[in-house]
């Protein structure tokens, strides 16, 4: 039972924190764009990270769309305070997702990292 407890203690504060992690990690990642040299990369190397960054951007997009276009109605709401949704989803991409909207969303900023480091020579 502890460590249900604990995944649940850990799990709520990365929900209440959920706005400010994108940013800490958006300042982690300033050094190492700075002190990372792209140019040092051929050509071949930059088109196909290129298209690689926009193929994981797509997945990324491609999920969320699922997610958003299959849930059925009364299984989620915008609620902080209390649950308004009459049912759990546990059908389709939530049967393997808890949080498809932000597996999607992850990919999505992940395709941009690769795609700015690309970018910045």
């Amino acid at each position: 039972m502890a460590l249900i407890h604990s995944f649940e203690k850990s799990g709520n504060f990365l929900f209440r924190k959920r706005g400010q992690i994108p940013v800490i990690l958006f300042l982690l990642v300033i050094p190492v764009l700075y002190y990372t040299n792209p140019s040092m990369l051929s050509e071949i190397t930059r088109i196909s990270l290129t298209y690689v960054a926009m193929l994981v951007s797509l997945c990324g997009f491609i999920i969320r769309a699922i997610a958003i276009g299959t849930t059925p109605k009364g299984t989620s709401g915008r609620n902080t305070n209390e649950q308004v949704a009459e049912s759990l989803n546990r059908t389709g991409i939530y049967s393997t997702s808890r949080h498809p909207l932000y597996l999607g969303n992850y990919f999505m900023w992940i395709g941009i990292v690769i795609f700015t480091l690309i970018c910045i020579s």
